[in-house]
């Protein structure tokens, strides 16, 4: 349900994006800046802008993209601001909160395997969350990173051998 041609953003719509994204915007964003309250800030920050902006999609993916590229700009700035640089998260001893409360029964398998993407450096970390947890094509992830499809792709596959690495070949 996009708002299609008319830009409609009424309380329906707007309850619609909320409940279809708010989790993988969060995870994105905790992917980016591996800090709980930050993330969950920053997909916050991401929602009021659709409603200032009332964009027009022409479809789910674009709408889809639009939140995406929103958000990890976004955390881009987040990331570039002098409060990030000069503060320590208290999170940081923490185990990884991305996966929340109702994620808790995981396997080892999933925990291990989520626990290592988030040791990848941010380029890796970054493509492979995108690709595998937000199921974003090559191309999106492109558009999203402001990088070439080509250098998604690397990107991809560096990161998928680093993880071969770091789990051995039984993962």
């Amino acid at each position: 349900m996009y708002s299609g041609s008319k830009g409609t953003f009424d309380d329906g719509y707007i309850r619609y994006v909320l409940d279809a994204y708010s989790e993988p915007l969060i995870r994105l964003c905790f992917s980016y800046v591996r800090n709980m309250h930050d993330a969950e800030d920053i997909a916050q920050e991401t929602f009021c802008e659709i409603i200032k902006r009332k964009p027009v999609f022409t479809d789910e993916n674009h709408e889809k993209a639009w939140l995406i590229k929103t958000a990890v700009n976004k955390c881009k700035n987040h990331l570039k601001s002098g409060w990030v640089s000069k503060t320590s998260s208290i999170d940081d001893n923490l185990s990884s909160p991305a996966l929340g409360q109702e994620d808790s029964g995981l396997d080892d398998t999933s925990r291990a395997v989520f626990d290592a993407v988030m040791e990848l450096p941010d380029k890796y970390r970054t493509v492979i969350h995108m690709y595998y947890y937000t199921g974003l094509s090559i191309a999106e992830i492109a558009a999203a990173n402001h990088i070439s499809t080509a250098s998604a792709g690397t990107r991809l596959a560096r990161g998928r051998a680093l993880l071969k690495k770091k789990l051995g070949d039984d993962f």
